[in-house]
């Protein structure tokens, strides 16, 4: 399995990474090697943004799918649906179906 960089430039082999997480400045995302070397994968504007790309980055490999560092439009289009109230597609708000 392989994950591109946000810049297109490289591809690392899953199978030689220890661990990909949110670098010291908590905008970049990296990667570990089995033999101590490292890489960046991507950088962002936010550490808000950071994080929503390392967790879909975590969906596509739980998948066990290829996984591309999503693109900052991406990432700002997932981000503001976080936050968003879910509405049925007749526009009403949905309707739960909980006890009391």
């Amino acid at each position: 399995m392989y994950v591109i960089s946000k810049d297109k430039n490289s591809i690392v082999n899953m199978d030689h990474v220890t661990s990909i997480y949110i670098g010291a400045d908590g905008c970049t995302v990296k990667a570990d090697f089995a033999n101590g070397k490292g890489c960046q994968l991507g950088r962002y504007n936010s550490a808000q943004e950071c994080r929503i790309a390392v967790e879909m980055v975590a969906e596509n490999l739980e998948k066990m799918k290829n996984s591309c560092l999503p693109s900052d439009s991406v990432v700002s289009a997932k981000l503001r649906l976080v936050g968003q109230k879910q509405y049925h597609i007749s526009g009403k708000k949905t309707k739960g179906h909980g006890g009391s």
